[in-house]
């Protein structure tokens, strides 16, 4: 997959709204997609849960991300994973966190139809996931935030709303 946004860190105003629709605990295991230096993921240990995977393309934030794990003492619960998240198992993840542009979401789509177990909760920060219905959505200072409990409910448009979109963003390409 390439890559479908610029890493741009998440601004703390627009960390809280993931997990206020999808409340963490221990025995959850949450992916962050495109990780960065891992802020969604060290803040959702500060608020409990069990274990944290970043998966990162980019291989200078998954430096900075592991050694900063390793400063914290957290080696145990988050780990990164440099590389592309369409080849990584995203099976374990009972939450998955994620902004990427809207034809990244449609490439995901069947990825998460297919590894994802039932009840796991995705939270989508910008660009719904074409052909499904959020179970929940929240605007912060304009930026939407949208939640989907595995399995969704699809739209009317299902079929057709992946094909539209996949290629809506292809210009937004970075090396």
């Amino acid at each position: 997959m390439p890559k479908f946004v610029k890493w741009v860190p998440t601004p703390s105003v627009f960390i809280e709204p993931f997990f206020e629709l999808a409340p963490v605990s221990a025995s959850d295991i949450v992916f962050d997609l495109g990780s960065g230096d891992g802020r969604l993921l060290f803040a959702a240990l500060g608020k409990g849960a069990g274990k944290c995977v970043g998966i990162e393309i980019d291989p200078d934030c998954v430096k900075d991300s592991r050694e900063a794990v390793r400063s914290k003492g957290l080696d145990e619960k988050i780990t990164f994973i440099e590389g592309d998240v369409m080849a990584q198992d995203i099976s374990p993840a009972s939450i998955i966190l994620f902004y990427l542009l809207g034809s990244g979401c449609a490439a995901l789509r069947p990825k998460f139809e297919k590894e994802l177990k039932a009840g796991t909760r995705i939270v989508a920060e910008s660009f719904p996931v074409p052909g499904w219905k959020p179970a929940e959505t929240k605007e912060i200072l304009g930026r939407n935030f949208y939640l989907y409990i595995m399995p969704p409910e699809k739209t009317e448009d299902y079929e057709s709303a992946v094909l539209e979109t996949a290629y809506e963003y292809d210009w937004f390409y970075w090396p």
